[in-house]
């Protein structure tokens, strides 16, 4: 299948961001005005479980970031590197019959690439890297979804209830793009790890993938806007791609203040699920279908 970017514009990302950060930053002040937590606290059970998912999610990612930092030998997950393995297979038959000075660079590709190899094996934290940022997202969709639709609400004077089919219907949705984001991730990962490794710049690859983590992140959130709107995943794809600005900028500070323990997990994802939509109707997303 051929790859269309031609309706991305990059020249527009900066005013994204500009528009995304000022929705954002007035998003206190519109949750305050409109009391969009009025029947949020009804259920004491949604609550309780909010609660413990970020306490859980605290719990878990502070102890993965201790681990990324101070390593210890334990049972890694397994992470597929067949593509490697054929890589380093390719290096190793054109070795053969080549110059003495090729036949070097060559062997020290190949040491390049068995230490990415390694890398991927023993060093890699999925959770670290962004997948149990998604996990929460998926967990916490309901809450999203909800105070998503309540806003939209707001914003269009409309007044739609959600029925239970709704609710289903949307968390389905969001298991299957998070699902998809998280295969995406992971081939990046060893893409830019194969890159940074050939090109020397090691240093740079947790920032890359932090980068790219966060605009994944941030796609959930508009796509929550365009599913009001009967987009399917596919359109919603090609329309939040055009607005990359303001996707990579809400995932990527959404992923920072997630790391607040408890606060974090349980507010980030409401707040910035309100900012999106706030943006995607200021944007008029909806228009692009």
């Amino acid at each position: 299948m051929k790859l269309d970017y031609s309706h991305i514009d990059l020249s527009k990302g900066p005013g994204q961001i500009k528009n995304a950060f000022a929705i954002l930053k007035s998003t206190p002040n519109f949750i305050r005005q409109h009391k969009l937590w009025k029947g949020f606290g009804e259920h004491k059970w949604v609550l309780i479980f909010s609660i413990v998912i970020a306490s859980l999610f605290t719990l878990t990612l502070y102890n993965d970031i201790y681990d990324y930092i101070f390593p210890s030998i334990k049972d890694s997950i397994d992470i597929p590197t067949e593509g490697i393995d054929e890589t380093i297979g390719t290096v190793k038959n054109a070795m053969a019959d080549i110059p003495a000075d090729t036949k070097a660079n060559l062997l020290d590709t190949e040491e390049k690439l068995n230490q990415v190899k390694e890398s991927l094996k023993e060093k890699n934290k999925p959770l670290f890297s962004g997948s149990l940022k998604f996990l929460l997202l998926i967990f916490l969709e309901v809450f999203i979804f909800h105070f998503s639709v309540k806003t939209n609400n707001i914003l269009t004077n409309e007044n739609k209830v959600l029925s239970f089919k709704d609710f289903v219907k949307a968390q389905k949705r969001m298991i299957i793009v998070m699902g998809r984001k998280w295969i995406a991730g992971l081939l990046m990962f060893i893409l830019v790890s194969i890159l940074c490794a050939l090109s020397g710049m090691n240093a740079f690859k947790d920032v890359i993938m932090f980068f790219v983590y966060g605009f994944y992140l941030g796609f959930a959130f508009l796509d929550n806007y365009l599913e009001q709107f009967d987009f399917t995943i596919k359109k919603s794809v090609k329309c939040i791609q055009t607005h990359f600005g303001a996707s990579a900028f809400f995932g990527i500070l959404a992923s920072l203040l997630m790391s607040i323990p408890f606060i974090g997990p349980l507010i980030t994802p409401i707040l910035f699920g309100i900012a999106a939509t706030r943006y995607g109707h200021a944007s008029r997303l909806e228009m692009q279908k």
